[in-house]
């Protein structure tokens, strides 16, 4: 199953898909993604990522810092900045966000640490 069509299981991202790009752990970005496919970061990364109609999954040891446009995000590294998500927030024990999330489904587990606001959609939104 293609990662940004799975919002009912437990994390919406499933990191191990081969579709997928991945920014290495030794990479530091500092800019603007935009695109069409699902997208691991690994490492660090600021600025700003479109990816209306795909997914993220943040990784354990990454930072992020960027306003982000996505269909769904799985954190369990840390995240400053805005999310606004047309599908699902999934931030696990491991992860960190501090900022605004204005998404149709959130789920934040156990653990995870979270300062700021959040806006619920009130259903799923069309691509940006």
């Amino acid at each position: 199953m293609p990662m940004n069509e799975n919002l009912t299981s437990k994390e919406p991202v499933n990191p191990s898909n081969a579709q997928s790009s991945k920014v290495g752990a030794s990479l530091i970005i500092d800019g603007e993604v935009r695109g069409s496919e699902d997208l691991i970061i690994n490492g660090r990364f600021t600025g700003k990522i479109f990816l209306e109609n795909n997914s993220i999954y943040i990784a354990q040891e990454s930072t992020v810092k960027a306003d982000i446009r996505v269909k769904n995000i799985t954190i369990k590294g840390n995240v400053e900045g805005s999310i606004h998500a047309s599908g699902k927030v999934f931030i696990t024990k491991e992860g960190k966000m501090t900022g605004d999330i204005t998404a149709y489904r959130i789920s934040i587990m156990d653990g995870a640490k979270f300062k700021g606001s959040v806006k619920m959609l009130s259903s799923i939104q069309p691509s940006f």
